[in-house]
């Protein structure tokens, strides 16, 4: 648990201006006047030869040091919105395994946590975002065979305060709900059998969603509800799709049926079928949908189904708590999201429909992957090109170390200086194989918000932070 003065810290929603009033807590005795003076290299360098680029930004959560000119340097890009140095909230991380991007990110969270954002991991896939969560007094859930499910239909946290929303702004909400639901659907079945679905196959899953919530509308669906209604073939579900009887029917949609079959009996039995297990109050100061003992049991479409049924969830919670009138920013941690990308084909654009949040419902999102060529893998051109363009539009990249060939695809999207690469090159690999060198690129990034000049880090972390961090515990 967060030491006691900590977490009375965290509740408070900014800091003073000197900062708090406690030991450890970085106050600063006085905040010194100074006047900036900015001018171009070529007016001020014959006045001072030294020149260097504008001072690195002090607002937001400490990260680190400025590797060159040794001044701290802080991150907070929903600050940055607000100062109107960018103009979204999306943060790309990327970097070698071990080089220390989910400890950035823990920071950041950790961080942020202390300014009143709620902190979200929606598919923690290692469990390592736990004792994070849980040292924040939020709530972790665990998913897998024997623990917690989630039902693909389950509107989540929109359920319970669905009837505080106006009249209008309810049926909103159901139809937000409605196309959540069956975009979560979509993608399981895509997922499940590596094929999208046909305008037959989406249009009869809208059919059957929309009558079980005519026929049962305090009730939640599940697949199994979709499946019998599906066989079943009344006249609602023949009509719309122009066959003349329930067997012209159940002939059409036999993919769609044996697809459901394949998720409710298959190798994901159990999964995601039934009602959601478990609650999550939009009020908790931090929540984590644990995936780390689905991941060690399961293969690879049970891990993209169950984050992208994560992703709905975190949306949901979002929503939920805008609803219920609890306003607040977020923060939200996705690694290796390009998981459920790549799991099939049109991935891309339903993964983009389940968790779409952003600037305008005050959620900044930090994706994490190991390389830029990950994106570049998709399927399809299709795809290919709209993963690139959700990394391309986010306004800010923390860049770890990577090789030159790394490098070389991330220049598609943003643009690194000489400079700017050789340092980053320079963290790929350690000088020697003397046991005592600790690798050269274990805490140490590029920030690099868009075209600007890139800002080398180093982050220390103090002892009190170290038992949050250690990703290596297997090995010890």
């Amino acid at each position: 648990m967060l030491p006691a003065e900590w977490v009375a810290a965290r509740d408070k929603p900014i800091p003073p201006a000197l900062g708090w009033r406690m030991p450890g807590a970085g106050r600063a005795p006085f905040a010194p006047k100074l006047t900036r003076w900015v001018g171009s290299t070529a007016q001020v360098s014959g006045l001072y030869p030294f020149v260097l680029s504008a001072g690195a930004p002090d607002f937001g959560v400490p990260v680190g040091i400025h590797q060159i000119t040794r001044e701290p340097v802080s991150l907070d890009v929903g600050e940055y919105l607000r100062r109107g140095l960018v103009t979204n909230v999306g943060v790309y991380l990327t970097g070698e395994p071990g080089t220390g991007k989910s400890t950035i990110g823990r920071r950041l969270m950790w961080g942020l946590s202390l300014f009143g954002v709620g902190v979200m991991v929606p598919a923690d896939l290692k469990g390592e975002h736990r004792q994070l969560v849980e040292g924040l007094g939020g709530t972790c859930v665990t998913l897998g065979r024997g623990l917690h499910r989630i039902n693909l239909l389950d509107p989540g946290p929109l359920a319970g305060v669905l009837d505080q929303a106006p009249p209008a702004e309810r049926a909103r909400l159901r139809q937000e709900i409605q196309a959540r639901a069956l975009a979560l659907t979509e993608g399981a079945l895509t997922i499940s059998s590596g094929r999208p679905l046909d305008d037959s196959e989406r249009l009869g899953l809208a059919l059957a969603y929309e009558l079980f919530g005519r026929r049962r509308p305090s009730d939640t669906p599940t697949l199994s509800d979709l499946l019998v209604i599906l066989q079943e073939a009344p006249e609602e579900i023949r009509a719309p799709l122009h066959t003349a009887d329930a067997a012209e029917a159940q002939r059409l949609l036999r993919p769609l049926l044996v697809r459901l079959q394949l998720i409710l009996r298959g190798p994901l039995a159990g999964l995601f079928e039934g009602q959601s297990t478990f609650s999550i109050d939009p009020r908790t100061p931090a929540t984590s949908l644990d995936l780390s003992r689905l991941v060690a049991g399961a293969d690879d479409a049970a891990v993209a189904i169950a984050m992208l049924a994560a992703w709905g969830w975190a949306s949901a919670l979002v929503d939920a708590g805008q609803v219920s009138g609890f306003r607040r920013t977020w923060v939200q941690f996705f690694d290796e999201f390009w998981r459920v990308l790549r799991a099939g084909s049109g991935m891309v654009e339903i993964g983009d429909q389940v968790g779409r949040i952003g600037r305008q419902k005050g959620v900044q999102a930090l994706m994490a992957s190991h390389a830029f060529a990950d994106f570049q893998a998709l399927a399809t051109e299709e795809d290919r090109a709209k993963a690139v363009g959700i990394i391309a539009r986010c306004s800010t990249a923390i860049v770890a170390a990577q090789p030159q060939s790394e490098l070389d695809a991330l220049s598609s999207i943003m643009q690194f200086s000489r400079a700017e690469s050789a340092l980053i090159r320079s963290w790929a690999a350690p000088p020697t194989w003397s046991g005592e060198t600790q690798h050269p690129g274990r805490g140490r990034f590029m920030l690099k918000p868009r075209e600007r000049i890139g800002i080398p880090v180093r982050m220390l972390l103090a002892a009190s932070e170290r038992p949050y961090h250690d990703t290596d515990q297997a090995w010890r």
